[in-house]
């Protein structure tokens, strides 16, 4: 009997959890799924036994159409299977009634500045690949750019004038089995793009082509490094901005520009492997400094800085912190 009651205690617990997640392919690892390597056939002489770059593939060759079709199928299927998952039913729920713990397509996007895990045109081709995942599921998407606002921008472009002359054909806002046009698919009924370009750190020229697509802005530490970055995201509007830490990484740090800005504060350990010490405790107390309830690790970017994130905002802005937080909450 104590064995039952566990079980249902256990459920309860299970059932109550809200986990959210996307699907999709990092830029950098696109080469990993759309992709087959070729490798150079290593010196007679074995000299290169030792050269870590003899394992490099020194190309990729796209795969197959029938191959690429194959995994745009898997990544529906992945997405669809899970959002019908009954046993996740308090999580958010679609119009259609049927629950959603697969939330967005991504990170996917284009990455320029770390070519050497990816060349562009097997980025391109993922990318794209994805966009067509997107209209399939009718979930926006989640962005990745780095060094790629013109290209990704363009890309995004011809997606969204694609989509629009199909709904046209479709006799407005469909994909040829009746979709009223309602905002699903990656796009709204007025062409508009459903989604975030996340972690944005680029020129306020390449902001507002993604803004006039209808996207979001994601703002973390990334985006708060230099004092050009403040002032690109002092010019974004408020109301088209996303909160986000991208944790582990983009934490805003003390030789940050947007430091100053930053009021709360958490205690931090250098020990980089996690235990249930460092990981215990909420962080921050209610006067911002964190008196020993619990650490976070040095560098390691956690859920609770998004805090920190806010406050940058509200201090380029010249705002309540408040007022930052509802806005984007509403977002």
């Amino acid at each position: 009997e104590e064995e039952e009651g566990g079980e249902e205690e256990k459920e309860k617990v299970v059932n109550a959890v809200q986990v959210f997640g996307t699907v999709g392919v990092h830029p950098t690892r696109c080469a990993e799924v759309f992709a087959d390597a070729v490798f150079e056939e290593k010196s007679a002489t074995g000299d290169d036994d030792d050269d870590d770059s003899a394992a490099s593939p020194s190309s990729y060759i796209p795969k197959t159409e029938q191959q690429q079709n194959e995994i745009i199928q898997q990544l529906i299927d992945l997405a669809l299977q899970n959002n019908n998952n009954d046993n996740n039913n308090n999580n958010k729920s679609s119009s259609s009634g049927t629950t959603t713990n697969i939330v967005a397509i991504g990170e996917c996007g284009l990455d320029y500045a770390r070519l050497h895990f990816c060349p562009k045109d097997i980025q391109q081709l993922g990318l794209r690949a994805q966009l067509q995942v997107a209209r399939a599921t009718k979930l926006p998407l989640y962005l990745h750019n780095r060094e790629s606002g013109d290209d990704l921008y363009g890309i995004l472009l011809e997606y969204r004038d694609q989509w629009r002359m199909t709904s046209s054909s479709d006799g407005g806002g469909g994909d040829g089995d009746g979709d009223d046009g309602d905002g699903d698919g990656g796009d709204d009924d007025n062409g508009t793009i459903r989604g975030i370009v996340h972690s944005f750190d680029e020129s306020l020229e390449i902001a507002n082509k993604f803004l006039s697509l209808g996207l979001y802005i994601g703002i973390n530490g990334c985006s708060l490094k230099t004092t050009q970055n403040l002032e690109v995201v002092k010019q974004l509007p408020l109301d088209r901005l996303i909160l986000e830490t991208d944790c582990p990484w983009c934490d805003i740090r003390p030789s940050h520009a947007g430091a100053k800005h930053v009021r709360t504060s958490f205690p931090t350990k250098k020990d980089k492997q996690y235990t249930r010490e460092l990981g215990s405790g909420s962080g921050a107390d209610d006067d911002g400094k964190g008196d020993g309830d619990g650490f976070c690790v040095k560098n390691r970017t956690e859920p609770c800085h998004v805090a920190q994130v806010a406050e940058v905002v509200a201090g380029i802005k010249g705002v309540k912190v408040r007022d930052v937080v509802d806005v984007c909450s509403r977002n």
